[in-house]
């Protein structure tokens, strides 16, 4: 990288600009989010980058987008279905429900 981080300054995309998604939402909700991560991934803190677009496809094998096995240790940790969360407008853009939200942290785990 150059002096100006965002732009690639070698290798096959020499001159492109890098823009990184915002993660203040994510920053807000660290402790849950690093607690998902190692229940759902056995991922650690420093193992991942995520953001405020992250989703679950952002961890399926290579080429694949099934994220059913993802789905189904979400429900068996947290009791959560893959219906129980609302999508936006753009399908793969997932927000928690407001059941989910007004549910006590240590409630959420099952």
């Amino acid at each position: 990288m150059s002096n100006d981080d965002s732009v690639i300054s070698k290798g096959r995309f020499k001159g492109k600009k890098i823009t990184f998604a915002s993660t203040e939402r994510i920053e807000e909700f660290a402790q849950i989010a690093s607690e998902f991560m190692g229940e759902v991934f056995n991922l650690f803190q420093g193992d991942y980058v995520i953001s405020d677009e992250s989703d679950v496809r952002d961890f399926t094998e290579m080429g694949s987008s099934d994220t059913s096995e993802i789905w189904k240790r979400i429900n068996e940790v947290y009791g959560v279905e893959q219906s129980d969360i609302d999508c936006s407008a753009q399908e793969h853009t997932m927000t928690p429900n407001s059941a989910l939200d007004r549910t006590p942290r240590t409630a959420r785990r099952r």
